[in-house]
């Protein structure tokens, strides 16, 4: 072989090796997501001033709107009083209307999120006990306004978070699915009672440790959820919090918040994993974090074959003023 056809051959295996990284490092990339647009601002001197925090949204082409949104607000330092919702309709998943009679939802609420099923809005979110530990609560209702019928879905537990429901129904399956956060995220407070335990061999207390978990239940049906045994998908040894799941590019993508002393300027951020089946494996991104300037809090949704992503950006950490904000994948 001639010194110059070594050399072409050399320069073809050059330029598909460089094809093959940038494809496989495309694989292993969250979408490129468009610039964002505010879709959600707290009214000045109202129930919602600078605290909009989390939105849902549903498509239910009902009483003149297409989506249907259901927002939550920031609730630093456990204020009571920002534990509530309010609905937002819209038609274009930009410009959104707030209902006239927000609060929907008054007290006891946070991290309101969505499902419309046969005609009916199913809202999941959490409510606080006295020790502010936290358990998952389904509700029900016809117009999308008047929510009852509560349930508990994901129960108290003693010193325990369980909070963030995200609920996914997954048409590859028929099967619907929450993810939440389950934690302890106060071990260094003073103990309360269950919050340690007596080891029967040692006779030792054993002290819980802080620790970040997201978890998965499922069921054929909403209402079965209660009952379900829940699967851990994620473990960490600093905060992830808040995920949501969608299937897109035929595969699941998985978001949590998180933040780390010394990490991402110790900004909030959200991180993005994938996987081959829903309650699986997941593996991290190459491109994270997918938002990385005090963004967290991120729902995603699939409408009309585009992802959408509904987050909330930190305008105050000193005072935790947050504003909504929407990109998009872009294809």
């Amino acid at each position: 072989m001639s010194v110059k056809l070594i050399k072409i051959c050399m320069l073809i295996l050059s330029v598909s090796l460089l094809y093959s990284v940038k494809g496989f490092a495309q694989v292993n990339n969250f979408p490129a997501l468009s610039e964002y647009k505010v879709v959600i601002q707290g009214d000045s001197g109202k129930w919602d001033a600078n605290k909009t925090h989390t939105l849902s949204v549903v498509e239910a082409n009902k009483d003149g709107y297409k989506y249907w949104g259901y927002y939550g607000l920031s609730y630093y330092g456990g204020n009571p009083a920002l534990r509530k919702a309010g609905l937002v309709r819209s038609n274009d998943l930009v410009h959104w209307d707030k209902y006239e009679g927000n609060p929907i939802i008054s007290g006891d609420c946070r991290w309101p999120n969505a499902i419309y099923v046969n005609s009916t809005f199913y809202l999941f979110y959490a409510e606080y006990n006295e020790n502010n530990d936290s358990h998952i609560v389904m509700l029900s209702s016809k117009d999308g306004i008047r929510f009852d019928n509560k349930v508990i879905v994901v129960p108290t537990e003693l010193g325990v978070q369980n909070q963030n429901p995200f609920i996914y129904y997954n048409k590859q399956d028929g099967t619907f699915y929450l993810t939440y956060y389950h934690g302890v995220e106060r071990s260094n407070d003073k103990p309360l009672v269950g919050r340690q335990g007596i080891n029967k061999k040692t006779k030792y207390v054993q002290k819980i440790k802080n620790y970040w978990q997201i978890r998965i239940v499922k069921s054929k049906t909403l209402e079965n959820l209660k009952s379900a045994a829940p699967k851990t998908l994620l473990t960490s040894g600093y905060t992830i919090a808040s995920p949501s799941i969608s299937f897109y590019n035929n595969k699941y993508y998985l978001l949590v918040e998180s933040i780390q002393e010394g990490k991402w300027d110790n900004k909030w951020v959200t991180l993005a994993y994938e996987s081959n089946k829903i309650d699986g494996k997941y593996k991290i991104l190459n491109n994270n974090p997918v938002l990385p300037d005090d963004e967290a809090c991120a729902f995603q949704y699939v409408f009309d074959n585009q992802l959408y992503i509904f987050y909330s950006h930190c305008l105050d950490l000193v005072n935790w003023n947050w504003e909504l904000r929407m990109v998009k994948a872009v294809k």
